[in-house]
């Protein structure tokens, strides 16, 4: 987007979905709706609906369901969203829209119900001014029943639990955008975000914890409840003055964020410890306390940019830069105990009071060549000074100032190397502040089992990336080949510390950590190492109007951990292979066979060498068929082999959906179907996580058979076309960048 605002192309323009119209065409409304009712009190109502007059256009989504789709579709973004490769200058045909991340959130394991709708905006106000903007709206109630079996890789531990937590999340996002034109060589851009979120958690969780096979460290039952409240405003305002020669451009620009989060947890947990012998140690330890964590912060920055062209043809172009940031944290953590009544002993040690701020010095100097459309280069070296400034007012007072001097390096390459195939390469090199809650060296001792607390020593990370892809699309013969490969080192990247306690610890005056214990803190260290290449390659089989794809995929990652002071060292390797048989017979005949296998291995070295693999096996069949009469029948099967999981969570299942209907109205714009999901009731979750110090496989609650009855509508109202009449239509198109 940055490229966009400065009117300087940087050669990291993307593919996006993009709505264009036929010239003429002023007035249109277009979408599709749909409304479901299913067994077990099911249902899913939604859609899209746009509505084009003149320049304006006004675009809207909605989702309506308990059968746990917490997104909006593929299709229900047409539309909604417009180019990120075009700045909107008044005159374009592009349809203004927001990006898609602006109407989504993270995808949660359980069963979600969600209720959504989003909005998207956009007219010429004046022969000068365009504006557009998005609001979104989702509300969520989640609900997850989870067992995760933990192995820590030190000490033979190994940690069972068993939760049950319900969540409501809300959230509003509201996005706009406001170009004025001043003149000729003048422009202003306001673009203002707000987003303002609530949450609350109600949780159960019973923990088991072993030593070894049945020798018991502790166990726990424990009740909470979470919530949160916070908002985020931001705001950009730049200034833009072409010269007149169109290649050399000057910007300034503001930017401002506000943020702010409050929260608390009470907890309720009852923890019962075991001696060396495997006896309980009593009387057990009882857990009442309310945590309030209140963290509020702002940021403002400056950019300015000076483009100058070189050369006689003005392929080459030189830019300066200075960037100037502040930023401004608070944190306010409070504990407080029960004292039988409620939550009003304040306890200190538990309690901590921090201030955190950023001050960055960014610039430097680009060079930029631009052979042809089909061949672009960039050389970047930006000098950064931050000085960071950690400051503890409770329990006692403390001050930390880190002073951090990088040289930020940037290459890129772009070549198109023949009609159908382009490569691209890149190097870049950044740095990563540590969060205030990382930051924030306050004891958390809401769960005695596994305790926590930040670290005021914290320095940033030093981060550098490369990375390559080619791609080869031949229409002509329906050949195709897509590679890459990345690459990535972080020096002080910021790790977990984990120390576990042989024996009852005091770690701070009043707190004692017992035996088997985890206490937990982020750290410094070195040798963070990440590489990932693929390839997919394609090819047309003919007798069967088909094409055959093969993809591969391997990944290795290096994590750096500390465990009881001893160096860890946490190797993943991932193998990937697939092949997949998708059919191109004809509208009325469409099916898909695919096979993918992926072998993952850790290997994790410390005191000792353990390897650690699981394997997963993924069958897929699709086939959809659809008569000339408007019958259609929808098939899906895919079956997963899981082996090598832990805690007896191998899994071997088959998902089975169907549907069968009919399309009526006039050009099949009605759609009457019946759908059957699960139909073998198999429907399973299960996952591995891999950290620095522990690998932890997970099984989590999912939506199990369930058949539904669903009505859809495509809506198609196009207005008239001054010339000719009898071409007008609207054509969804998929936008590419020019360059």
């Amino acid at each position: 987007d940055q490229s966009q605002l400065t009117g300087i192309d940087d050669g990291n323009a993307q593919k996006s979905i993009n709505i264009i119209t036929k010239a003429g065409i002023s007035n249109a409304q277009f979408g599709r709706i749909y409304a479901g009712i299913g067994t077990d009190q099911r249902y899913s109502a939604g859609g899209n609906t746009s509505f084009f007059k003149g320049e304006r256009r006004i675009s809207i989504v909605g989702n309506f369901n308990n059968i746990n789709q917490q997104n909006f579709g593929s299709q229900d973004f047409l539309g909604l969203t417009g180019s990120n490769n075009k700045s909107n200058i008044p005159g374009g045909n592009r349809g203004p829209g927001a990006p898609v991340e602006s109407f989504t959130i993270d995808q949660a394991n359980g069963i979600s119900s969600t209720n959504a709708i989003g909005i998207n905006y956009g007219d010429k106000w004046s022969k000068s001014t365009t504006v557009t903007g998005s609001y979104f709206f989702n509300n969520s109630k989640n609900e997850n029943l989870s067992f995760t079996n933990n192995n820590l890789f030190e000490g033979n531990q190994n940690t069972q639990r068993q939760s049950s937590v319900e969540t409501i999340n809300s959230n509003h996002r509201i996005n706009a955008r406001i170009e004025i034109k001043l003149d000729s060589n003048n422009m202003l851009f306001i673009i203002p975000s707000l987003n303002f979120q609530k949450n609350t958690a109600e949780g159960y969780s019973n923990v088991k914890s072993f030593e070894k096979i049945n020798d018991s460290l502790f166990n726990s039952n424990s009740n909470s409840i979470r919530k949160k409240d916070g908002y985020n405003l931001k705001n950009s305002l730049l200034f833009r003055h072409n010269f007149k020669n169109k290649n050399r451009i000057f910007t300034i620009g503001l930017n401002t964020t506000a943020t702010k989060n409050d929260g608390y947890t009470t907890l309720n947990g009852e923890y019962r410890f075991y001696d060396i012998y495997g006896f309980p140690i009593y009387p057990d330890s009882i857990q009442q306390q309310l945590n309030s964590n209140n963290t509020n912060g702002f940021n403002i920055g400056s950019s300015i940019t000076y483009n100058e062209p070189l050369g006689k043809k003005e392929k080459g172009q030189i830019q300066f830069e200075y960037n100037p940031t502040l930023q401004k944290n608070h944190s306010d953590q409070s504990t407080f105990q029960y004292d039988g009544q409620r939550f009003s002993t304040y306890d200190s040690s538990l309690s901590n009071i921090f201030n955190n701020s950023i001050i960055t010095n960014n610039g430097g100097i680009t060079y930029r060549y631009n052979r042809s459309k089909d061949e672009q280069m960039a050389i970047n070296v930006n000098y950064q000074n931050t000085l960071l400034k950690n400051e503890r007012t409770i329990p006692s007072r403390t001050n930390v100032n880190y002073t951090f001097n990088n040289l930020l390096p940037y290459a890129y390459w772009r070549k198109k190397i023949s009609k159908y195939a382009n490569i691209r390469m890149f190097y870049r090199a950044g740095t990563v502040i540590p969060a205030i809650n990382q930051l924030q060296d306050v004891i958390n001792l809401t769960n005695p089992s596994n305790v926590s607390s930040g670290n005021k020593d914290l320095r940033q990370s030093y981060t550098q990336y490369m990375g390559s892809r080619f791609s080869y699309t031949n229409t002509k013969n329906n050949r195709s080949l897509f590679a890459g490969v990345f690459l990535q080192t972080s020096r002080d990247y910021i790790s977990n510390a984990t120390y576990i306690t042989t024996s009852d610890s005091v770690i701070q005056k009043d707190i004692v950590l017992k035996k088997g214990t985890q206490f937990n803190k982020p750290v410094n260290l070195d040798g963070y190492r990440y590489f990932r290449t693929y390839c997919n390659f394609g090819i047309p089989v003919k007798p069967i109007k088909s094409t055959l794809n093969f993809n591969s995929l391997f990944l290795f990652q290096n994590l750096p951990g500390l465990i009881n002071n001893t160096i860890t060292t946490t190797q993943t390797f991932q193998y990937n292979l697939g092949v997949a048989l998708v059919s191109n017979i004809s509208e009325y005949v469409d099916y898909n066979i695919s096979y993918n296998a992926g072998i993952n291995n850790a290997k994790i070295k410390s005191t000792v060498t353990t390897n650690n693999n699981y394997i997963n096996h993924n069958f897929n069949i699709t086939l959809n068929m659809l008569s000339k009469k408007g019958w259609f029948i929808q098939n899906d099967l895919a079956a997963q082999i899981y082996t090598g999981l832990s805690g007896g969570l191998d899994r071997n299942f088959t998902i089975w959906n169907a549907s069968i209907g009919k399309k009526f109205f006039k050009n099949n714009a009605g759609e009457l179907k019946v759908s059957a999901y699960d139909i073998l009731n198999q429907n399973q979750s299960v996952y591995r996580t891999i950290t620095n110090t522990y690998i932890e496989d997970a099984e989590s609650k999912v939506l199990r058979r369930y058949f539904m009855l669903t009505f859809s509508y495509n809506l198609k109202n196009f207005g008239n076309a001054k010339k000719p009449a009898t071409t007008d239509e609207f054509i969804p198109k998929v936008g590419y960048p020019t360059n």
